[in-house]
């Protein structure tokens, strides 16, 4: 464990105070311009594709060529873009997204391809960087808050240098999203007071006695978690029965519902205040059968993606929340022998829509069959800083650690200008 330099105001006020301009170019100027008019996103939504979806047969056809496979592609609300025929609502409100075409990794293992991807750092044995959601929780959270600041749904994480208060509150069951913040029937609420107290107590001893900051934040978990018992969003709920229309048109009769219903729950956090919430939709790491899977798949994120962004438009929220659709990689572009698509780190897509993107183009171009970027390349750390940069957070400044490490939000990464 590390020994705590600084007192954790003083921590956030270096952070608060660090900044480093590192040249001084039109370029440059253009991007923090960009920055500051980005800041309008107060939240985001990751879905994010476990295994790695086809970028040729969703968002990136390559129609009548050896690699394109059997999907027909359709025109979109853009001219000159085609998405594959199994996501037609995407297709159809194209102008309201921006498709990055041209992503671009060297890791194709999954478990090193998904640290990257969700950290924007490569992995490291010795540092645990933080994920995605980490990140914007430990710089946006607001501790006084009814709900935490990053919610996964279906998705287990471990702890990174940032410390447990900025990690995720799993929910697994997304109809019971907090069966653990039941008291048990003997336990009142003047008990549970009572305990808290002395938890509090202890706590302070403990950071006092070891110089750590891990006191105070393990009593900050316990308070939230105490004020999130009374929360609504964490109730348990049933889309059915509350928004029978709705949940419908997020495809709830679609390979059982689930992305239905965690977007649905993904919304309902947003609205509540979380920051952060990540939807994890496995199942696209399609080796064999690759077309028969990504059929069935493709029309569940048809639905759930496309209602998500409607829904978020009808409620004045999509403005101020970031939507990011993305897996760890995409699939080779050659058919393999199962008639499936294997790893490919080299070229794949991600879909963005929301607060601080600029909507309405398809970035970057992959050559005639889809094995290598024709122009435009953007590297995972490129993506992240775009997304940070979305949300208002400055990428060119030094932020420390809790335990007084420092830490860059991103491992080199620059925004995207015409995405911002």
């Amino acid at each position: 464990m590390f020994t705590s330099l600084f007192s954790r105001r003083s921590v956030l006020k270096s952070a608060t105070a660090a900044g480093i301009s590192f040249f001084n170019t039109s370029l440059w100027t253009a991007l923090l311009s960009a920055q500051t008019k980005a800041a309008g996103a107060k939240a985001c939504i990751l879905i994010f594709l476990e295994g790695g979806p086809s970028q040729i047969d969703t968002f990136d056809p390559k129609p009548s060529t050896p690699t394109g496979g059997p999907f027909e592609a359709i025109d979109t609300k853009l001219s000159g873009i085609q998405f594959s025929q199994h996501v037609p609502r995407l297709a159809a409100m194209a102008d309201q997204l921006a498709v990055v075409r041209t992503l671009s990794s060297e890791e194709g293992d999954h478990d090193r391809a998904q640290v990257l991807m969700l950290s924007g750092y490569q992995p490291n044995p010795r540092i645990q960087y933080p994920v995605f959601g980490s990140t914007v929780a430990w710089q946006q959270s607001d501790p006084a808050a009814d709900v935490p600041a990053f919610v996964s749904i279906g998705r287990r994480f471990g702890t990174s240098i940032l410390g447990p208060q900025f990690g995720p509150f799993v929910i697994e069951d997304i109809g019971n999203p907090a069966p653990n913040l039941a008291l048990p029937e003997d336990l009142t609420d003047a008990r549970l007071k009572r305990r808290l107290a002395a938890l509090e107590r202890f706590n302070a001893q403990f950071g006092q006695k070891f110089q750590t900051p891990l006191g105070t934040d393990l009593t900050e978990l316990a308070r939230r978690a105490d004020r999130m018992r009374h929360s609504e969003v964490f109730q348990p709920y049933d889309a059915a029965a509350s928004e029978p229309e709705l949940f419908e048109r997020y495809g709830s009769g679609i390979n059982d519902g689930y992305l239905a219903r965690a977007c649905l729950m993904a919304r309902r956090l947003v609205e509540s205040g979380v920051k952060f919430v990540e939807v994890n939709f496995g199942g696209w790491d399609t080796h064999d059968n690759n077309f028969n899977q990504v059929q069935d798949l493709s029309a569940s994120l048809d639905a759930g993606l496309a209602t998500l962004i409607e829904d978020l438009q009808e409620r004045g929220l999509l403005d101020q929340t970031l939507v990011c659709c993305v897996g760890e990689f995409g699939r080779t572009p050659k058919i393999n022998g199962d008639n499936g698509r294997d790893h490919f780190p080299n070229v794949f897509s991600a879909v963005l829509a929301g607060g601080g993107i600029k909507a309405g183009q398809a970035l970057g171009e992959s050559t005639e069959d889809g094995t290598e970027v024709k122009d435009r390349a953007v590297t995972i750390p490129d993506f992240h800083a775009t997304l940070f940069t979305a949300l208002g957070l400055d990428v060119t400044k030094d932020y420390f650690a809790p335990d007084g490490r420092l830490l860059k939000l991103t491992d080199g990464g620059k925004p995207v200008a015409e995405l911002i």
